[in-house]
């Protein structure tokens, strides 16, 4: 299953994370409180965030050469998630500034077990502008977006279609009001990752082969289902064979768990980069779920990404 997906060569990077970065505003609490309750909990200092900026973090950490394209406040937050992007070495070379205009922010309320909820408030307009687009996707060997704005992402597909690039997306809960708007998201995507709690909510059912399987059939090429503490499952088809398609599982790793923010999008980061530096679709999964067991030992989504040497270390010991 090495041959899923056909990279395009020659490219200046391996990844095109799409999306806007954002502003992580955390609050450490005992429990999140109920609607109408108030808890007594404390602040941390901001990180930089973003579901698709940390993921292009993870990916270039692990040595896959990242370009982003995206906005950012022409304010000093904005500065800051600059200095972050350039601090993982990822590429800034698309991402335009926007005065006036106030960063994309996360309140993420984090519990003493780690586990979270949040609240996010994008920037307003327009992420997409074709023409810096197209010039981005023609440097690139595979696109990586959130698709919140489903005309606009069918348009990113239709550019990714044009230019030969697949497509990986990550889908939650909060962008699909039931099966006919994820089966049209699953139409237009190569590569989809989602959790299982967002798995859960739109089939109505656990995670299993067969259903799996039944969403393969509406188009990706390959469905990975995040299960935190169990480790992900997978299942993938292979191009022009019409066998059943192949389901694999992947324990986690034992981890002290601080903080869950960000370990969905560094297992996705490591995914995405053990696919594009040619390791099998097995290989891929372990390799990600040692990201993700990694990811959750310190508190921000990216104060604990990590790198090559300790993914391996903790497969060797493993």
């Amino acid at each position: 299953m090495r041959d899923l997906f056909s990279f395009p060569g020659g490219r200046r990077f391996d990844l095109l994370a799409f999306g806007d970065p954002n502003i992580d505003l955390l609050f450490k609490v005992e429990r999140a409180p109920a609607a109408d309750q108030k808890v007594l909990g404390r602040r941390l200092p901001p990180f930089a965030g973003g579901t698709v900026a940390n993921v292009a973090c993870a990916a270039s950490l692990l040595g896959r050469p990242t370009l982003a394209y995206g906005r950012i406040a022409g304010d000093a937050e904005g500065a800051f998630l600059s200095r972050e992007y350039e601090r993982f070495g990822v590429v800034l070379d698309y991402v335009r500034v926007v005065h006036g205009a106030t960063s994309p922010t996360a309140l993420i309320i984090i519990e003493a077990s780690g586990e979270k909820a949040l609240v996010y408030s994008p920037m307003p307009g327009p992420t997409l502008h074709e023409e810096t687009f197209a010039a981005a996707l023609a440097q690139c060997r595979l696109l990586y977006a959130m698709p919140y704005d489903l005309p606009e992402f069918e348009r990113l597909h239709q550019l990714a279609r044009e230019a030969g690039v697949p497509l990986a997306i990550d889908i939650e809960a909060a962008m699909v009001a039931g099966r006919d708007e994820l089966h049209r998201l699953l139409s237009m995507a190569d590569l989809v990752f989602m959790n299982d709690s967002t798995y859960r909510t739109v089939i109505g059912a656990e995670p299993d082969a067969a259903g799996m399987a039944a969403l393969l059939a509406r188009g990706p090429r390959m469905l990975v289902v995040t299960r935190g503490a169990r480790g992900a499952m997978l299942s993938a088809r292979d191009p022009g064979q019409a066998s059943a398609p192949r389901a694999m599982m992947q324990q986690a790793f034992p981890a002290r768990v601080v903080d869950a923010t960000g370990a969905g999008d560094s297992f996705n980061g490591a995914f995405l980069a053990a696919l594009l530096e040619g390791q099998a679709a097995a290989e891929a999964l372990r390799y990600a779920c040692a990201a993700g067991s990694i990811a959750v030992t310190a508190t921000g989504a990216r104060s604990a990404l990590p790198t090559r040497a300790q993914i391996q270390s903790l497969l060797d010991h493993a």
